[in-house]
């Protein structure tokens, strides 16, 4: 048990020894530990029961078939939906498709692998992270080019606003077992694109995962502090570890806030958490052991014991179904014709959790 303790303490001395702005090892004193027992992913837990409010047809006629959405954005009067090989397109709340913004390309006006978009209403535009090209473009919402940002540091995975500044999250460029990805969080300046701080980001930190870019959502608020999910567990036998962390940020360190503990698993298998959703009260994970995937919620305000999302809507759970936040308790999820998911487009289904307003 000791041995334990000090690993996980040595682990969190090498993170910190990659952060721009180290922490404070006091903070440690104030981590909140949520268990995920084994017994939880094979055996009876209580179940994510949703109460259905209102759904988006996305099979109108007229609409492009979408094949995998990578990412939504949503507006009082419209939404933003970024798909893999349809680009950036807008509909309307009834679901139906207005216009397309931007064009797979090459040029210095066009994205190549468009990953995160983030929405400015008041300044009529919207920015799309290119993967490929590692650069942040913006377009006006009527669909015409505005501006390309330069060459960031690594590939951005996706936007997080804070205040006045917009943080781009990304992943570099080359990753091993040997020496892993480092995730490094920039900041722009929204109107000119320029990387504030191109030589040292806000924050950088290494990962065992050799990808990051899976788990693209690791930036949320809970309770009006900014929370930072910093991927550690791999998911291969070889990186077997039993705990994963939640940080906040703290005047201008990261701090640990959750720790997340797994108890009971075998370390001989796979574990590992291979997506990760926050919300302002839930954290939604899917976690894989033993090559089996299992879905769970944690509330995050009560630190009560985890949620099983079995099924949503008597659907098996996919990534795509994963709640995501959508103002206050309401969330949505991408729902797909189980019996065409490759014929048919999905339906965008919202609705509210009672526990997390409770």
């Amino acid at each position: 048990m000791k041995s334990t303790k000090i690993i996980f303490f040595l682990i969190l001395a090498s993170l910190f020894q990659y952060c721009k702005e180290k922490g404070d090892p006091k903070a440690l004193e104030s981590v909140k530990t949520i268990e995920i027992q084994v017994d939880v992913l094979k055996g009876d837990s209580p179940e994510f029961i949703p109460e259905k409010l209102d759904s988006i047809n996305l099979e109108l006629p007229g609409n492009p078939p979408l094949t995998s959405i990578q990412d939504l954005v949503f507006s009082q009067n419209f939404f933003l939906l970024l798909d893999r090989k349809q680009g950036l397109l807008k509909f309307d709340n009834n679901g139906k498709f207005l216009l397309k913004i931007g064009e797979f390309g090459e040029g210095p006006d066009e994205y190549a692998m468009p990953y995160a978009v983030q929405l400015d209403e008041k300044k009529n535009i919207v920015y799309v992270a290119d993967w490929q090209k590692m650069v942040i473009l913006t377009y006006s919402l009527e669909g015409n080019f505005e501006s390309t940002s330069s060459k960031l540091p690594g590939h951005p995975i996706s936007f997080y606003k804070e205040n006045d500044s917009l943080l781009v999250v990304q992943e570099t460029i080359n990753g091993t077992k040997e020496q892993p990805r480092e995730v490094i969080i920039s900041s722009l300046k929204p109107n000119s694109l320029e990387i504030v701080n191109g030589e040292s980001p806000v924050y950088s930190f290494h990962s065992n995962f050799t990808t990051i870019h899976p788990i693209p959502r690791i930036l949320s608020r809970v309770r009006n502090s900014s929370l930072f999910y910093m991927p550690i567990i791999l998911g291969e036998i070889s990186s077997h570890s039993d705990r994963d962390s939640i940080f906040r940020k703290q005047g201008g360190r990261l701090s640990p806030e959750y720790l997340l503990h797994f108890i009971g698993f075998d370390n001989t298998l796979q574990l590992g958490i291979n997506q990760m959703v926050m919300s302002d009260a839930y954290a939604f994970l899917r976690v894989v052991y033993d090559n089996r995937s299992y879905f769970l919620g944690i509330d995050l305000e009560s630190n009560s014991p985890p949620i099983h999302l079995k099924k949503l809507f008597n659907q098996e759970m996919t990534d795509e179904m994963i709640p995501k936040p959508f103002k206050g308790d309401v969330y949505y999820s991408i729902l797909r014709d189980k019996e065409n998911a490759l014929e048919k487009n999905p339906q965008l289904v919202f609705y509210r959790v009672p526990e997390a307003s409770n």
